[in-house]
């Protein structure tokens, strides 16, 4: 009866009464259990009845994880944009509730992503049964969500995941007409929430407009951040989280195959029992663990959209030592995409790196800019305080030191790189910019 009155299906349950049930659950037996009713679920759409047919994929020869890489072909981003907006589903619609959103398509098309009204509880029941939801959230939350309410899920997943774990919800959306920045601090004001989820960025502008008002952010009596829709560097968190005087973690992850799962140290865990990942070096082999490599993953519960070995185009890194947190699954970090990497000094960076490196100072204003020159690397940042100079500093000599490069730096007033009070623009904004060719190359925005 209490299984039935939560609604919540019997995976949820045993993560949350059991959570140990995990090592089990990521058995090679249970995973190759899970990849076998998935590629026979595929079947069901256009694209995979054809493509597997093509390549002689019978689930029932699938014995072993290695016979599963070896006989299920990649699907590329590519092959989904062509196979158009009805070409992967599984359940036709009028079957059952299916809910449609899709990405940007700033990369070359938009990927649509279907789920099933069904699919999107189970999920939430899982999420709210995980450790960090159950420690930092509670019913006594008041939580203003500035997620994106429209062309991805992330809105309406959080307002769902508060819904059942109780919570007051005030859905906002980010930086839109009907709220502006501005507008969102008002009501922040107002309401006094105790929970903030919003795109780091977002945050800080959030922060520097009550700075403007003269009003210090630790005063709201916000105790925790929840990033997403951007990287957010683990020092940038930390930054944030001071910002504010609260706990800030990350969400990170792909429309089309999941998020990654923060712990209460604001690591990110695989959720393994719900996708298998691959990790592979660029000649093919696969990468050991702690090694970077670009991911190759599979859902393996999706109703409405199954995808099958999904080469996202990220580079990542997964670690089998054990978290403090005690979570049983493997952590992992998201560098970026590969053609992101910058050449500075010798080595290949990712942006988030970069970034890393630079919110070991401590930097409140929205917006940084990094140009890098066939003369060295130009720091922009926007910054508020007295300590500006020690600031300037401070940063030019870590980068200097790390990457071994000629760095100057700036620091602006709030505003001069980014309109913080603006609604979100429509295009991408640079943050990242590789010139040694002699023209701008925008590396990584927002």
């Amino acid at each position: 009866m209490k299984l039935r009155s939560e609604n919540m299906d019997l995976k949820a349950y045993m993560l949350r009464k059991y959570p140990g049930i995990l090592r089990y659950a990521n058995s090679d037996r249970m995973v190759l259990k899970r990849l076998r009713k998935t590629v026979s679920y595929a079947t069901k759409s256009d694209l995979y009845r054809n493509k597997l047919k093509q390549a002689g994929v019978v689930p029932g020869r699938i014995r072993s994880l290695q016979d599963f890489k070896r006989m299920v072909p990649t699907t590329t981003r590519e092959e989904i944009v062509k196979a158009g907006p009805y070409g992967m589903l599984a359940v036709r619609p009028g079957e059952k509730c299916l809910i449609y959103s899709q990405t940007s398509g700033t990369t070359g098309g938009h990927v649509p992503l279907w789920v099933t009204k069904d699919e999107i509880e189970r999920s939430v029941g899982l999420a709210t049964s995980l450790p960090v939801f159950q420690n930092l959230m509670s019913s006594s939350d008041i939580v203003a969500l500035c997620y994106p309410y429209t062309r991805t899920l992330a809105g309406r997943m959080a307002d769902m995941i508060n819904q059942r774990r109780g919570a007051t919800i005030i859905p906002m959306g980010t930086r839109n007409n009907m709220y502006p920045p501005e507008e969102v601090v008002d009501t922040i004001l107002r309401l006094r929430p105790t929970i903030l989820g919003s795109v780091a960025t977002d945050a800080f502008s959030y922060a520097n407009i009550l700075m403007d008002r003269g009003i210090d952010p630790t005063s709201l009596g916000i105790k925790l951040i929840v990033s997403g829709a951007e990287p957010l560097s683990s020092n940038r968190a930390k930054v944030l989280g001071k910002v504010f005087g609260c706990k800030a973690l990350s969400l990170l992850g792909q429309n089309e195959v999941g998020v990654a799962i923060p712990c209460e140290h604001n690591v990110l865990h695989l959720p393994s029992f719900a996708m298998f990942t691959e990790v592979y070096n660029d000649d093919g082999t696969e990468a050991a663990p702690g090694e970077r490599g670009y991911s190759v993953v599979t859902p393996t519960w999706r109703e409405a959209q199954p995808i099958l070995r999904y080469v996202t185009g990220d580079v990542i890194r997964l670690h089998e030592d054990p978290c403090p947190c005690g979570l049983p699954l493997p952590t992992m970090e998201i560098l970026g995409r590969k053609i992101t990497q910058l050449r500075i000094g010798g080595r290949k960076y990712f942006p988030i790196e970069l970034e890393d490196i630079l919110y070991r100072s401590y930097i409140n204003g929205p917006w940084y800019k990094m140009v890098l020159e066939s003369g060295g690397l130009h720091v922009s940042i926007e910054h508020r305080g007295k300590d500006r100079d020690r600031t300037m500093e401070e940063v030019s000599a870590n980068l200097k030191k790390e990457l071994g490069t000629d760095v100057t730096v700036e620091i602006l007033p709030p505003g001069s790189l980014y309109d913080y009070k603006g609604v979100r623009p429509g295009k991408a904004l640079s943050r990242i910019v590789d010139r040694t060719s002699g023209k701008d190359q925008l590396i990584e925005g927002a």
